[in-house]
């Protein structure tokens, strides 16, 4: 009978430390997950003596961001040429090029510490640019109704611009 007693007196401690470790590591888990959360919204951020929000990135992070815009710029400039001559044909390929494809490859360190209003924003960006393309295979969209929507995009990119900018960090 007392050895009962003292297996359930140990069986009560065991119990008890691992419900202890058990509410510990979901304490941490979630503490984890809340750091996490706060981490893909804000990014990698601070406000900036400009004003506008400041995004914290390597040289080479920083780079990658810089040449996609001059990417989508040169598209655009593209998109304009060929809008002259109603080609569009190019107009397509060219908006199909700028779309979500070309932002497959981007490293999820670096996504992370972009704020998710500039992730969504750039996402956007290049869902709509797949939209053209698809609007003009399927004889949905004509000559104008680009231009309006390649003009929305620009006014899209300045708003951008208007409330980030990159800042490299030095490693």
């Amino acid at each position: 009978m007392q050895y009962l007693h003292k297996c359930k007196h140990y069986l009560s401690k065991d119990i008890k430390m691992w419900k202890n470790l058990a509410l510990g590591s979901l304490i941490l888990w979630l503490l984890t997950l809340g750091a996490t959360g706060y981490f893909f919204i804000n990014g990698s951020t601070d406000k900036s003596d400009d004003g506008r929000l400041s995004v914290s990135l390597k040289k080479d992070e920083r780079n990658h961001i810089l040449r996609e815009m001059r990417q989508l710029l040169s598209g655009v400039q593209v998109i304009l040429e060929a809008l002259t001559t109603n080609d569009l044909k190019v107009v397509e390929k060219t908006a199909s090029s700028l779309g979500m494809r070309s932002a497959a490859d981007v490293n999820p360190a670096l996504i992370a510490k972009l704020p998710l209003e500039f992730k969504s924003i750039g996402m956007s960006v290049h869902e709509r640019f797949d939209e053209i393309a698809q609007n003009i295979h399927s004889g949905k969209m004509n000559k104008e109704q680009v231009l309006h929507e390649v003009s929305d995009i620009m006014l899209t990119c300045v708003g951008c611009h208007e409330a980030y900018r990159l800042d490299e960090v030095r490693e």
